[in-house]
């Protein structure tokens, strides 16, 4: 089941995406990802979003931010997806202080 509404989400919301097969160093599969895109974006319901992939397997990178039932995110991995590679919502978001985190490591690893 593909969700095709944006209307419901918002930066911060933890979703899962089907990312579909990876090549070497991005996130594949069906895996939960946290929401970057500005709220302000997101209210012109864009066809494509930012996200940050999580993953159970946590490494100890600086670029990971703890999320609480879903593993790691690995703010090193800023991907942008269709909407339509987003297969549910969770209900979960991880709050302005984690999305902040994310956000700021985003900055340092673009050197912004």
């Amino acid at each position: 089941m593909r969700l095709h509404s944006m209307s419901l989400m918002q930066a911060g919301d933890v979703v899962r995406c089907d990312f579909g097969t990876p090549a070497r160093g991005e996130p594949g599969f069906v895996r939960p990802a946290i929401i970057v895109t500005s709220d302000d974006v997101l209210e012109f319901r864009q066809h494509a979003i930012v996200v940050i992939p999580c993953t159970t397997r946590s490494r100890g990178w600086l670029s990971e931010v703890d999320v609480t039932g879903f593993g790691v995110a690995q703010a090193h991995l800023p991907t942008t997806i269709s909407v339509d590679r987003v297969v549910e919502t969770t209900g979960t978001n991880i709050g302005s202080v984690a999305l902040q985190q994310i956000r700021e490591l985003i900055a340092d690893l673009l050197g912004l």
